[in-house]
């Protein structure tokens, strides 16, 4: 497996979905597409990489090499990795939370990520 950096893949990321909303809406919608992605897409990606490398599914640099599939040795880990997918789905749906219901979770999330990697 070769390792690939972090922040050379959210630029492609940012980049790609940039572009997307350019051939949707049009060019002047192309700064707002940057801002939003990271407003709003770039930790949720940064997350979903983070779970790629701990599961031993894709080397991040930027995770370390001590992290790299370290769920596979850690069964609590798997623990916290099914709550972090609950959280993060739960999150990512489409029902109007309260602010401080969000910001808990939000809260909750980073825990269990700071679990993750050491």
């Amino acid at each position: 497996m070769q390792p690939q950096s972090l922040y050379r893949a959210a630029f492609l990321a940012a980049d790609q979905h940039s572009r997307e909303v350019v051939s949707r809406l049009g060019a002047s919608h192309g700064e707002a597409a940057g801002a939003e992605w990271n407003q709003r897409r770039f930790w949720f990606w940064a997350l979903d990489r983070a779970l790629e490398h701990v599961m031993g599914e894709h080397f991040w640099l930027e995770c370390g090499k001590r992290n790299f599939a370290r769920a596979g040795q850690r069964p609590k880990l798997q623990e916290a990795i099914a709550e972090l997918r609950q959280l993060r789905a739960k999150l990512s749906g489409e029902n109007l939370m309260v602010f401080r219901e969000k910001e808990e979770l939000v809260a909750r999330i980073a825990e269990l990520a700071n679990q993750l990697l050491e």
